[in-house]
């Protein structure tokens, strides 16, 4: 199937880098741009990037009843709270939240007292792979296979530093994920099938939690560039576009000495969510 050509638009797209102190564009502004500008078929696959943040915040709801930012999401609190009242009505109503939100929100809400902020985020991040690689294009399923790798690499081998069990943080079903719970709770063996393994494995835990965190952003750009290379005028073109200025956004806002504070209040504020410590997030 030939893929929508959008020449003009693409075209007119600055570049961007990944240590640009000011973008020209937010990730909120550039979604709404190409709502007005995109097929509605191809505007759902940036839906589908944006589902990312929707996750977090749906967590956020289900743990304290609020929303955790303004990152540029789909659903809002208000439509949490609508998908809520269509879970007692009488009458049955068209669901407001994808298929996979709507079974984690009530799957948790029927659960007593306090919220499990973790296994949440391990449900919807599961889930959202499975939803993704089943309705995504190209380049956004090939790189989420990537992402999610890299995430979960990262993770076992943290978790095995903080002596955590390492299968509640692998998420998918790819190869690598398999190799990774094949060898949870042992001392991992290299996954030759994964390209990425001996990068990934040399940046964690080597300088500053900075540092870190923008080798695993430098990685991901250039694994965009790499896959879009030959996507001069696609959909695919504008996703990978818009994933590195999701990344660039985030060292924007940061910047690299606000960056280093942010990832070590992360660090702190997470171990005390699982089993006494929990693993720092990867940005």
């Amino acid at each position: 199937m030939l893929k929508r050509q959008y020449h003009c638009l693409i075209s007119g797209l600055p570049a961007l880098s990944l240590d640009e102190s000011r973008l020209w564009i937010s990730p909120a502004e550039f979604g709404e741009m190409l709502k007005e500008n995109l097929h509605p078929d191809d505007y759902r696959q940036v839906e589908l990037v944006f589902m990312e943040n929707d996750n977090r915040n749906l967590t956020s709801y289900l743990v304290s009843g609020k929303d955790t930012d303004s990152l540029p999401a789909n659903y809002s609190v208000s439509d949490f709270r609508e998908q809520e009242k269509l879970f007692s009505a009488i009458l049955p109503s068209a669901n407001i939240l994808p298929g996979y939100m709507v079974k984690v929100m009530k799957d948790n809400m029927q659960e007593e007292g306090k919220k499990d902020k973790l296994k949440i985020e391990h449900e919807l991040s599961d889930a959202y792979y499975h939803y993704l690689i089943e309705n995504a294009g190209q380049f956004l399923r090939a790189y989420t296979i990537f992402d999610f790798n890299l995430k979960n690499l990262v993770a076992f081998i943290k978790a095995a530093r903080h002596n955590i069990s390492q299968e509640q943080f692998i998420t998918g079903d790819s190869v690598h994920a398999g190799h990774l719970r094949d060898y949870a709770g042992k001392n991992l063996v290299k996954d030759h099938e994964f390209e990425f393994f001996d990068e990934i494995v040399a940046y964690t835990g080597a300088g500053s939690f900075a540092d870190e965190e923008m080798k695993y952003d430098s990685l991901r750009w250039r694994v965009i560039e790499d896959m879009i290379f030959f996507e001069n005028f696609s959909i695919d073109r504008i996703i990978g576009y818009l994933k590195q200025l999701l990344i660039a956004s985030r060292w924007s806002a940061l910047g690299r000495d606000k960056g280093e504070e942010k990832l070590r209040q992360i660090l702190a504020g997470s171990r005390k969510e699982v089993e006494g410590e929990h693993l720092p997030e990867t940005l």
